[in-house]
């Protein structure tokens, strides 16, 4: 591929607040939404207490949206978010558990707080999420976003199981090491995913990408066990230098593109195809293994090492 072919490609998958401004502004236009209605700030918190573990819900609407961890602090969740309507925070203990949630209040007319939202979105991209969540105990932890562009710093949380579905943006997601194997499921929309897994993760990896990049970089002594199926754009995965893989591929339009020192042991011998599975010569005897199943559509999957 030209470079001026790699330049038209990484800009038809980008995503921007301020690029969709104009035709967010003519939607409204046709809904009669309230391009003045309020922005309003809020802060929210939530103490561990004797709480375990806990699962924390998340639903993000609008805007940018920030996750991190907690240092120092007792408290379960730490939120600072510019809205518009209503938002609901809630949280219930039960025997060592705790549940939290935060979000949208849901509404009683469907589209008046969606008009509301995306009025305030075509003035001025300022609506925001900006959550912390603690590292001291273990969270079984839900996002839902709709439009908003995602920066999810996991890296320092203990994770007994993580779920996000995507509407549209971009979402950059940093993943943690835990000492057991625990599972992650992305289902993205609209807008490139990129996802950073910590040194030494054992995870259960499946992600759905329908329209987008998805690229993902693995760790040294990483074991992943991922189940990858994307719509429309590249998948690209960067693995260390000494790491054991195998590669299971099928695509549609998309080509297959592994490491020359990968061996065949499904197809035939050209290592640029639509199918096929490849595996490191260390692979059925290495202690830490990554494994990858990959269905894609229009886009091709590269595996760099």
């Amino acid at each position: 591929m030209t470079e001026e072919k790699n330049k038209t490609y990484k800009t038809e998958w980008s995503f921007s607040f301020e690029n969709i401004g104009d035709s967010v502004s003519n939607l409204l236009g046709s809904l009669g939404a309230a391009e003045d209605a309020e922005i309003k700030n809020s802060v929210f918190s939530e103490l561990i207490g004797d709480a375990s573990s806990a699962k924390v819900t998340l639903d993000l609407t609008v805007g940018n949206a920030t996750i991190k961890d907690l240092p120092d602090s007792d408290n379960l969740i730490e939120a600072e978010v510019s809205y518009i309507g209503e938002i609901e925070f809630a949280s219930k203990a039960e025997e060592g558990y705790k549940f939290v949630r935060l979000g949208q209040t849901p509404p009683r007319e469907v589209l008046k707080p969606i008009k509301d939202a995306l009025g305030a979105f075509s003035r001025r991209a300022d609506l925001h999420w900006n959550i912390h969540l603690t590292p001291n105990i273990p969270l079984d932890l839900q996002i839902n976003s709709g439009i908003t562009n995602n920066v999810f710093d996991l890296s320092k949380l203990q994770l007994d199981s993580l779920k996000i579905n995507g509407g549209t943006g971009k979402t950059d997601l940093k993943l943690p090491t835990m000492g057991d194997n625990y599972k992650v499921s992305v289902n993205c929309g609209t807008g490139q995913l990129d996802v950073q897994v910590n040194e030494g993760a054992n995870i259960d990896l499946r992600v759905n990408n329908g329209t987008g990049a998805t690229n993902v970089n693995i760790g040294e002594n990483a074991i992943i066990d991922a189940h990858i199926t994307g719509g429309i754009g590249k998948c690209t995965i960067n693995l260390p230098a000494a790491t054991a893989a195998r590669i299971k591929a099928t695509t549609g339009l998309g080509k297959v593109s592994v490491p020359s020192h990968f061996n065949r042991i499904k197809g035939g011998d050209d290592f640029i195809a639509t199918s096929g599975t490849w595996q490191t010569p260390d692979y059925d005897s290495a202690e830490h293994k990554v494994t990858i199943r990959y269905e894609g559509g229009l886009g091709g999957l590269s595996i760099n090492q």
